[in-house]
């Protein structure tokens, strides 16, 4: 098992987000679709809504979607395994920005503006994020996450198709010369 430490990090951190509910609101999604749906053609509109519920779907099961990430890249399905858990974390991760944010300017006084102060409230409303086991959880997802790297089979593969596709180009080049090479004799032929 290649990225033990890794999937490792990500099952308890999943379990966390679970235990702890550390979910996206579904308000987010409202958001984002009444955001962009105005800004598309009419004809974009459903398929825009069935993206936003796919992936309102999978974000919204937090945990089970980094769990389910890690258990597909136990699987050697990395890309698809990372991409569930990006989608488990992102609303954590927002979440667990926005606390930090909110959190260092309670407590520095930095941000005096009320309107900006009202802003980062509202904002924090999008989330289910209070306690302790969330931002434990959803933390070690992160860290579990990242320590998630290609492997050197997998870098070999990506170096053999590249060299793959260099010798191919290699061999149509010279294709093409021997083609021109012919033509150049066929017409010097012709012309004695």
């Amino acid at each position: 098992m290649e990225h033990k430490t890794g999937v490792i990090l990500l099952i308890i951190g999943g379990i966390c987000m679970i235990i702890s509910s550390a979910i996206g609101s579904i308000g987010i999604y409202e958001f984002l679709y009444d955001l962009v749906s105005t800004e598309i053609p009419s004809q974009f509109v459903p398929l825009l809504k069935g993206t936003i519920i796919v992936l309102r779907i999978i974000a919204d099961t937090g945990g089970a979607a980094v769990i389910g990430g890690a258990l597909l890249i136990l699987f050697n399905q990395i890309r698809l395994g990372k991409f569930f858990i990006g989608l488990g974390l992102t609303f954590g991760s927002l979440a667990l920005i926005i606390w930090i944010v909110s959190t260092v300017i309670d407590m520095t006084d930095i941000v005096t503006d009320q309107q900006i102060i009202d802003a980062l409230a509202r904002l924090k409303e999008f989330f289910t994020y209070n306690t302790g086991l969330a931002f434990t959880g959803v933390t070690i997802a992160v860290i579990g996450r990242v320590t998630i790297k290609k492997t050197k089979k997998e870098e070999e593969m990506n170096l053999e198709e590249v060299d793959l596709e260099e010798s191919l180009l290699k061999e149509e080049e010279q294709e093409e010369k021997v083609v021109k090479i012919d033509s150049d004799l066929k017409e010097d032929s012709s012309s004695i």
